[in-house]
């Protein structure tokens, strides 16, 4: 007996042991090798102040550690030029350039800066009309410069020194610094300040065709274009008393083609406007163009955490995590199995002891065995309740049964999945729109959806916003501090709540919301006093989905006279706020019936019209039924249905813009045209159980980013923004555990996920 206490002891030791280490090394085995391959960037210096009167919408990283420059003459400075020379389309005849490399300076034209890609295939020669600079004794790349009458090809220019690209990674996000040298920054005639900004572009050929131009798709997701770096500010003034140059970082999306690729760099004075694509031609009065031959190979098969430009470092992974699937075993493995082996041991010997205690009635050994199965059960609930939530969420074939509230019903049960779609689900659209369409979607089967194959017609410039603020995500689970956003490249974020010191990284913006549900405002007059007055000029949403049940759920009346007061509340603490309506769940007839019923109860009330200054909407594709799963009916209409949804068209293009016209008409109907819309949350919330796998979701996801950034018309657009349909988006979201299927980082590790890398990816390229 003594001997059997000994062992059950030992055995209680080792497993309870083995329990109490970390459960992400002991239960490694069943990690998503995802986890262990997608890379990571971690900033090598602090972010820096934002810029302010940033014209663009590309975002820069950390500053790497640079490489030495390959040039070795130094630039000397030349005369100041009194009058800024306009060139000619063609070059006048050329002069000699001084054998030293030092530019010979210009009087009245005559020399120019050209790139030294090979000419034909790149623009570089005067006659392709290859990019080109007329004065470059202002700023330029690298320690040196000089000026040629023409292209020297191939790859002879005396002075690419402004870059040291060293190996990239295929279909990565790679971080680069370009050094940027000005001669002076006290020339009255030449100034640099947040009004006068200098801009940095590069175009690298990913596809090896011989052009730069369109764009190259990832396996896992990444959208490389070869427009990589378009408009990048470099605000001269923000550098350090007395510094004339600086290493500015960029990021590029790099594409699956390995060998050698030719890029050219570009620095100049005012910004490259040619639409959506630039080719590498046009002349420019000031700056310098430099081009190179860049080795692209695939990623090492240990995945780098940290891409750093010039080095090929490699973070191998801790020992004791998982190898990719098909490698050998580690010892996370084999402490696994020991624990597996452990675990079943002490479930034997408890069973033993049940059974001596039964049979000599003993109370301490029945005592001794109840304690450890206790033990044994919580410790298993504890490591893992995430892992028995997600297998509680199934019922049958991989479809999820249990919902998350109960009353909370967006996603069908497995059961309404598997019923035969109605033939009278989605309606059929109305307006015919076209835009700019840079992927094909594919529908269940593999097949090119016909909402993708759209016209390129429109491809307007913002005028309100850089690409980079008109992306936004939301925060569902944590905080954003949790993550590094700054991969994602967005502007904006929201969390559905209200912060008066809310995290900014990178500077992004926040989006501050007043919760109302119940007819009352969370916070209090006070605070959201305080919070308004230390946030000038924030975007306030007031509410969030009025119109769902188990949302803000309120009548029509009771969300006109909250939303009055907090108007009221927010204009009196902060007059320079702009004040957003909180957007109904999708811009259905039945949910615009809603909102004019919220206009008409506001009239009644205060006589006057609603006072909104941004209008604000989700899109999502949900079923209106009264009882059914979706959004059911809004609070105050006493119908049974509107628009019965299935399960496929939840990420119907179709209906998404459809959804967007007939929002936009709404206004223009209601006097409202004049003011941005903004649609706040829209994604994907159906399982990957029901057919949204990544590739689904990552197309249409891109199908609704080509969409939104170059939807216009002319009747019922926002005529500030070009006649833009819609000035800024929020994808649903940055990380949830309920709706997890639209995740751009995953919540349990705080990796980005693929999905995030194709946003991040989509971003940059644009």
């Amino acid at each position: 007996m003594r001997r059997a206490a000994l062992v059950f002891a030992l055995a209680s030791v080792l497993v309870l042991t083995l329990l109490s280490s970390s459960r992400g090394t002991w239960a490694a085995p069943r990690m998503d090798p995802l986890h262990q391959t997608v890379p990571t960037r971690t900033p090598t210096s602090a972010p820096r102040t934002p810029r302010p009167a940033t014209p663009t919408g590309e975002a820069v990283e950390g500053t790497p550690t640079p490489s030495p420059p390959t040039g070795t003459a130094e630039a000397i400075p030349r005369p100041t030029s009194t009058v800024a020379l306009e060139p000619s389309r063609t070059p006048a005849s050329p002069e000699s350039s001084s054998p030293t490399g030092l530019p010979t300076p210009l009087s009245g034209g005559g020399l120019w800066d050209f790139g030294d890609a090979p000419d034909p295939g790149f623009p570089s020669l005067a006659a392709s009309d290859g990019a080109r600079h007329s004065v470059v004794s202002f700023e330029w790349l690298g320690e040196g410069v000089d000026d040629e009458p023409d292209s020297r090809q191939i790859d002879r220019d005396l002075y690419d020194d402004g870059v040291v690209p060293g190996e990239l990674n295929a279909c990565t996000q790679q971080a680069l610094e370009v050094e940027i040298t000005v001669r002076s920054r006290d020339d009255p005639e030449h100034p640099y300040d947040a009004q006068h900004l200098l801009y940095l572009n590069v175009l690298v050929d990913w596809n090896g065709d011989g052009s730069w131009s369109g764009r190259v798709h990832c396996p896992q997701g990444v959208v490389a274009s070869e427009w990589a770096v378009r408009n990048v500010p470099i605000d001269v003034s923000s550098w350090p008393d007395g510094a004339l140059s600086a290493l500015e970082p960029i990021v590029l999306a790099t594409g699956p083609l390995t060998g050698q690729v030719w890029a050219r760099f570009s620095l100049s004075y005012a910004e490259v406007v040619s639409g959506d694509d630039w080719d590498g031609r046009g002349a420019f009065s000031y700056g310098e163009t430099e081009d190179y031959s860049i080795s692209v190979s695939l990623p090492p098969t240990a995945t780098p955490e940290v891409v750093k430009p010039t080095s090929a470092i490699v973070t191998p992974s801790p020992v004791g995590t998982t190898p990719a699937a098909g490698g050998s075993a580690g010892p996370a493995s084999w402490r696994s199995l020991l624990c597996l082996g452990g675990g079943a041991l002490l479930f034997g010997l408890t069973l033993v002891l049940i059974i001596l205690a039964l049979k000599r009635r003993s109370r301490l050994l029945l005592t001794m065995a109840c304690v450890v199965v206790v033990v044994l059960l919580a410790a298993f609930v504890v490591l893992y309740k995430s892992d028995l939530r997600r297998a509680g969420a199934s019922a049958g074939p991989g479809l999820p049964g249990v919902l998350p509230t109960p009353r909370e019903r967006l996603v069908p049960t497995a059961a309404e999945a598997m019923q035969p779609p109605a033939l009278s689900g989605a309606p059929s659209p109305t307006a015919v729109l076209t835009w700019t369409s840079t992927s094909e979607p594919e529908d269940a089967n593999g097949e090119a959806s016909p909402s993708a194959s759209q016209s390129a017609v429109v491809t307007p410039l913002p005028s309100l916003y850089s690409t980079r603020d008109r992306f936004g995500f939301g925060v569902a689970i944590s905080s954003v501090e949790q993550y590094e956003v700054d991969q994602l490249h967005a502007g904006w974020y929201l969390d559905w709540s209200h912060d008066p010191e809310p995290a900014r990284p990178r500077g992004m913006e926040y989006v501050q919301m007043v919760n109302v549900r119940g007819g009352s405002a969370v916070p209090g007059s006070q605070d959201l006093e305080r919070i308004a007055r230390m946030n000038p000029g924030s975007l306030w949403l007031i509410g969030n989905e009025q119109d769902v049940l188990w949302q803000d759920d309120l009548t029509p009346a009771e969300y006109a006279r909250v939303y009055h007061d907090v108007y009221a509340l927010l204009k009196s603490a902060d007059p320079t706020c702009q004040v957003a309506i909180g957007g109904v769940s999708q811009p259905t007839p039945l949910r615009l019936q809603y909102l004019d019923m919220i206009l008409d109860a506001y009239r009644d009330l205060y006589n006057q019209i609603m006072p909104v200054d941004v209008w604000n909407v989700h899109n999502f594709i949900l079923r209106e039924e009264r009882g059914s799963w979706g959004v059911d009916i809004p609070p105050g209409i006493s119908v049974d249905q509107g628009r019965l949804f299935e399960i496929e068209d939840h990420d119907s293009l179709e209906i998404f813009r459809q959804h967007i016209l007939d929002f936009r008409q709404w206004m223009k109907d209601r006097g409202e045209r004049e003011k941005p819309l903004i649609v706040t949350e829209y994604g994907i919330v159906m399982p990957s159980e029901y057919g949204f796998s990544h590739e689904r979701v990552r197309d249409f996801m891109y199908a609704t980013f080509d969409f939104l950034m170059t939807a216009t018309d002319p009747d019922l657009g926002y005529p500030p923004d070009d006649d833009r349909l819609v000035q800024r988006w929020c994808w649903y979201s940055l990380s949830d555990t309920v709706y997890p299927t639209g995740n751009l980082f995953d919540p349990s590790t705080g990796q980005i996920t693929p999905l995030g890398l194709a946003y991040g990816s989509y971003v940059v390229s644009h």
